[in-house]
């Protein structure tokens, strides 16, 4: 194609790329959706599927670093840069704050269970051999301990070997929170 040396530089332009419109980023205007795809991953990885925020604890402030040297490199701003900088922070906020709420929903779950299991033990003699035996006369259903994909129930175990164990996984795949009947205690097995 020829040169016209009287088409304006835009004309040039909407032949290369197609028409500018308005809110449509060109390959030459640094954006965030880079920081809102990383946002997504994370917020699925440790609020979806695991409930916890260790992902995000350890992706975060590398990716806040990240951020700042990037917006000192291509000075994109002072939305952009703020909006970069802003996005794993409010991230790892998020992550936090469903992680605790999960913590809080598993242990009211647990007070309800190690109590419908005393009031099992009194009426029988001994704790129940697993927890569905609980239900429906001191649950109407066996709780959740947290609302996520992965490691989400309660584990019990009551045999010869293990006199009454409740467990749920507090930071998947290792912190798991233990209850003992027998001392009636909580404890950490790793």
């Amino acid at each position: 194609m020829q040169d016209n040396p009287y088409r304006s530089p835009s004309a040039a332009q909407e032949e290369d790329t197609g028409p500018i419109t308005p809110g449509r980023e060109t390959s030459r205007q640094p954006g965030i959706g880079g920081s809102i795809a990383v946002a997504c991953i994370l917020l699925a990885w440790d609020g979806v599927l695991s409930g916890s925020f260790v992902m995000s604890y350890l992706a975060c402030p590398i990716w806040f670093l990240v951020s700042v040297i990037k917006n000192a490199i291509q000075r994109p701003g002072w939305r952009i840069a703020l909006l970069r900088i802003a996005v794993p922070v409010l991230t790892l906020g998020l992550v936090f704050g469903n992680s605790a709420l999960q913590c809080e929903i598993a242990e009211a779950n647990a007070e309800r269970i190690i109590k419908a299991c005393e009031e099992f033990r009194t009426a029988n003699g001994k704790y129940p051999s697993k927890l569905e035996d609980l239900v429906p006369g001191y649950l109407k259903s066996v709780p959740r301990a947290k609302y996520c994909l992965v490691q989400g129930e309660f584990m019990y175990w009551n045999n010869e070997d293990v006199h009454g164990m409740l467990v749920w996984c507090k930071i998947p795949p290792f912190g798991r929170k233990v209850y003992t009947f027998e001392d009636r205690r909580w404890g950490y097995i790793d």
